[in-house]
């Protein structure tokens, strides 16, 4: 049941990192909706060009140069969503996700209520997935992922000690009308010779904005949490409540190739061919054929608990068939 806090006269005062990125800056279109936007204090590198009035730009970069006024005094809610994933060193992803993420938190004012980090359904590990809980054990498989776990340890324990909130947040798909990532690969896969079980691999998928929306409602609930002394630190699965499968994204993201190609390759021996040979590019192969041809299905009755089912409830493969504006033939690999 999603209760409401008393009324404080005030705003929420956030600091976000990542608001340049991706689900950063579905997070700020969301808040620019509102009537009366939240105030809020953001860490970029370099500001846009093009600010928004309830924003204040500070700049820095985590972990090397944080500035000593960020987060600023008063800041209720940090929402960070700054991490290295590009990287494939264990040193440097290290440095930036968790000991960039513990310099963050131990710079954060008492004021402080909760926090709202950006992690991944990734810490769940390998394999399929088929309504996978928070309550599963989390067994990375990659350097990003212990990186991300171990950032989520450390947001956890910070307030834990503070008895304050922390929601770990772990979508597994963010895509979008400008999806670059998962989309493209989805239409990549449909053109290659591979035999996967594509109307039984299931995808837990949530669109960008609705995303933003998600990390929003949370935050307010920081916010009521601290008012009724309720805190909680617990990981979210973020996705819509149903998935969507393989054989949908098929269909609504790439018309068959001409001519169709033969599916002779087994699935299952090419990703794990993939995973032994030597080199990057097999080891990036084998963890892309790994997220798009095994099941990853999260349940969120946990989310539902805390924001409501409205937007849950959203059928996936409506909302990825509302992205096609343009004619399959245009699209790029």
């Amino acid at each position: 049941m999603v209760t409401q806090a008393p009324r404080t006269g005030r705003l929420p005062r956030i600091a976000l990192t990542g608001a340049t990125g991706y689900v950063g800056g579905a997070l700020l279109r969301h808040l620019s909706g509102m009537a009366s936007p939240w105030p809020v204090t953001a860490l970029v590198r370099q500001p846009p060009t093009r600010r928004l009035p309830f924003v204040t730009y500070v700049r820095g970069e985590i972990p090397g140069r944080l500035p000593a006024d960020f987060p600023p005094p008063g800041t209720d809610v940090l929402i960070h969503l700054a991490n290295e994933n590009r990287s494939r060193d264990q040193d440097v992803l290290h440095a930036v996700n968790v000991a960039g993420t513990r310099a963050l938190i131990g710079a954060a004012p008492d004021s402080l209520k909760g926090v709202l980090l950006g992690s991944s359904m990734s810490v769940y590990g390998r394999g399929a997935q088929i309504r996978v809980t928070e309550t599963a054990p989390a067994r990375p498989s990659t350097a990003l992922g212990h990186a991300r776990l171990g950032a989520e340890h450390e947001v956890a324990e910070a307030m834990r000690r503070r008895d304050a909130t922390a929601y770990l947040l772990r979508p597994r798909f963010i895509t979008g009308r400008d999806d670059t990532a998962f989309l493209p690969g989805i239409s990549r896969l449909r053109r290659l010779p591979l035999r996967v079980p594509a109307d039984r691999t299931y995808f837990s998928v949530i669109d960008v904005d609705d995303y933003g929306s998600v990390i929003a409602q949370l935050a307010r609930r920081v916010l009521e949490r601290a008012a009724y002394g309720t805190p909680v630190r617990t990981a979210v699965n973020v996705a819509y409540r149903r998935p969507v499968t393989l054989q949908d994204l098929f269909d609504v993201v790439a018309a068959p190739p001409s001519p169709d190609p033969l599916r002779w390759l087994p699935a299952a021996p090419v990703r794990a061919l993939s995973s032994v040979f030597p080199g990057q590019r097999a080891s990036r192969l084998a963890e892309r054929l790994e997220l798009v041809t095994r099941s990853h299905w999260a349940d969120v009755g946990l989310l539902e608990s805390e924001i409501g089912t409205a937007l849950t409830a959203k059928p996936p493969e409506t909302v990825v068939r509302s992205y096609r504006a343009y004619p399959p033939e245009q699209e790029t690999s």
